[in-house]
């Protein structure tokens, strides 16, 4: 078994990290000072993790019989989950208090779901995108509910579970598909089967593609697949809407680009025009919707559905060029989105967040 500690120093680091901050969390008083702490720490392994988790060699590196890779594409997709998860932790920081949520499992769960996101940017094949993104979902669904005392933040985060399982189970089942179709999970060998048969004749392998299509779908919010959305980002704590409208929705497309660029690369006219469709509604769809809402995240909700659009275009060019456009797009969206919640959380109160349009004029 192959293994290069490089490339997964960044995800020790993290994991490290979060669990340092569950124990300061466990020896520190409710004092905001001593709590001040637990942000600290986190920012301090997130920089940490920016720091050695590039390549030394310029090359890709390889461990668990290639299951997991080390390229400049998911060194770029790292630094965006890393980018975004120091900016959440910034606008949380007085956020957490003020609504009286301060505690150790928050920080450590927006670490592990970071942890999650790099997975899925660094598998490389379908079983280890797929546990990438349990631990990604698994720490949202939670963060998601984390105003106990709230219903609508309860409701938001038992809806997402509910139908984020059911996305689950349709990736999973096309993965499976795929495994009985090909032989094969790794992306490579997945690949060079489609080419050794000429194509994606087998019609098992072409359900399995499309059931991907459905799991992926939902984590990016494209329509038809969109209808959590609104609800979910609406309930959940502001400064977790923030971080779950571009991290998950940035992991979700470094799944989307790696598994149909590499193992379905070369038959990009077999899916083409099922991206395109799904495009141009989810653009039309989302942009058309968030003109007529009058709840601040709730159009910032449909402003991510229609931005979800806009990213499903590259995967439609089906090239380098479409690739490179979604990387710079994702890293403005990052800041572009972030900083939209963050006035949002900068003109609100505890209690009431005045998440009505009206209440900005």
């Amino acid at each position: 078994m192959t293994f290069n500690i490089l490339s997964v120093l960044p995800i020790l680091i993290l994991s490290g990290f979060g669990m340092i901050v569950l124990f300061v969390d466990i020896f520190s008083s409710r004092r905001w000072g001593e709590k001040n702490l637990l942000a600290y720490v986190s920012l301090l392994g997130i920089v940490l993790a920016a720091i050695f988790g590039r390549s030394s060699t310029g090359t890709a590196l390889f461990s668990f019989n290639e299951t997991f890779t080390i390229d400049n594409y998911s060194l770029f997709f790292n630094f965006i989950f890393l980018l975004s998860t120091g900016l959440t932790i910034l606008i949380s920081h007085s956020y957490i208090r003020r609504e009286e949520i301060n505690h150790g499992e928050y920080y450590a769960l927006i670490l592990f779901s970071t942890i999650g996101m790099m997975l899925m940017a660094s598998g490389a094949d379908l079983l280890s995108i797929y546990i990438g993104l349990e631990v990604m979902s698994v720490s949202i669904y939670i963060l998601t509910g984390f105003k106990r005392s709230k219903l609508i933040s309860n409701e938001a985060s038992l809806k997402y579970f509910l139908l984020g399982a059911f996305a689950t189970g349709f990736l999973l089942y096309g993965i499976s598909l795929i495994y009985g179709s090909t032989g094969a999970i790794n992306l490579k060998q997945i690949a060079s089967f489609i080419a050794s048969k000429g194509g994606m004749s087998d019609p098992v392998l072409l359900m399995g593609m499309g059931l991907i299509i459905i799991g992926l779908g939902f984590k990016v919010a494209s329509v038809p697949f969109h209808a959590w959305v609104p609800d979910v980002y609406e309930g959940a704590p502001t400064a977790i809407t923030a971080f779950m409208s571009v991290g998950p929705k940035a992991a979700g497309f470094a799944a989307f680009l790696r598994i149909f660029m590499t193992a379905f690369g070369s038959t990009h006219y077999e899916w083409q025009k099922i991206i395109y469709v799904l495009a141009i509604l989810t653009m039309t769809i989302g942009n058309v919707v968030a003109i007529a809402q009058t709840n601040i995240k709730r159009m910032l909700a449909y402003s991510s559905i229609a931005h979800a659009g806009y990213l499903l275009i590259a995967l439609v060019a089906a090239n380098n060029m479409g690739i490179s456009g979604t990387l710079f797009y994702l890293l403005a969206y990052t800041f572009m989105n972030i900083g939209a919640f963050a006035i949002v959380i900068v003109l609100s109160r505890k209690g009431d967040e005045f998440i009505q349009i009206n209440d900005y004029a």
